[in-house]
């Protein structure tokens, strides 16, 4: 029982891996269809909600920062 979930960890890990390189290169421009239509293919729907949730923090994080280094 114990195999079969450090598995599904290594899964998820790699699927959110996966999906965050999808999104930063998708943000970018940097995408060919091919890419694209593979990882709708492969990625699934919790791995792109994880890797949206931690752009979005990063994004926010690097703007907050930006801010406060320019207004103070």
């Amino acid at each position: 029982m114990q195999q079969a979930r450090a598995g599904s960890k290594v899964g998820f890990l790699r699927g959110t891996l996966r999906a965050l390189g999808a999104v930063a290169t998708a943000m970018v421009g940097l995408r060919r269809r091919q890419d694209r239509e593979r990882d709708f293919a492969m990625l699934q729907l919790h791995h792109v909600i994880v890797a949206g949730v931690i752009v979005a923090a990063v994004i926010v994080t690097a703007l907050t920062v930006l801010v406060h280094r320019i207004a103070g």
